[in-house]
């Protein structure tokens, strides 16, 4: 018999990885105004460990060089958080062809949520299911906030997004 990996576990060896769950999910293009997004080619379980949000990690005053640098489109791959009183930043603008970068934002009904992990004392962010997600579903999360662009009647910080610290 053997054991399950716990969702803990399974988000860091992802990490340590640095891979995707490639067999169980998938880039789709939606539509022109979308773009692409992620979806699951198999079935996720409440609490389950999905995806990384990857990118280079760098420091408050280095994101906000290359936001001053980067054109607009690219400065919504920029999460920004705090670890360890620190404002930090994923930078996922760089196409490497990881999942996380592609999650699109859903602020009604997510189906997945953002928490802080650390391994090799390092932070990372991952997105766990929030409830069970059936196969051929979209990976959401809330990107939190009210600035998006998209979001006005239907900012680029993500600080205040409500991310769990594992």
């Amino acid at each position: 018999m053997s054991r399950r990996t716990t969702p803990l576990q399974d988000a860091i060896n992802h990490i340590l990885a640095r891979r995707d769950k490639n067999s169980m999910l998938e880039i789709k293009f939606i539509n022109s105004v979308k773009g692409r997004g992620i979806f699951t080619l198999a079935n996720f379980k409440q609490g389950d460990f999905v995806v990384e949000y990857r990118g280079e990690l760098i420091d408050a005053t280095e994101a906000e060089h290359r936001r001053n640098l980067y054109p607009s489109a690219c400065s919504v791959f920029m999460f920004d958080f705090i670890w360890k009183q620190k404002t930090l930043c994923i930078d996922g603008a760089l196409e490497d062809g990881s999942f996380g970068r592609l999650v699109n934002d859903e602020h009604r009904t997510p189906n997945c949520r953002m928490k802080l992990i650390e391994a090799e004392g390092k932070p990372h962010l991952c997105l766990f299911a929030l409830k069970e997600i059936a196969a051929g579903s979209e990976i959401t999360y809330d990107y939190g906030g009210k600035e998006w662009p998209w979001r006005k009647k239907v900012g680029h910080l993500k600080k205040n997004f409500p991310y769990e610290l594992l």
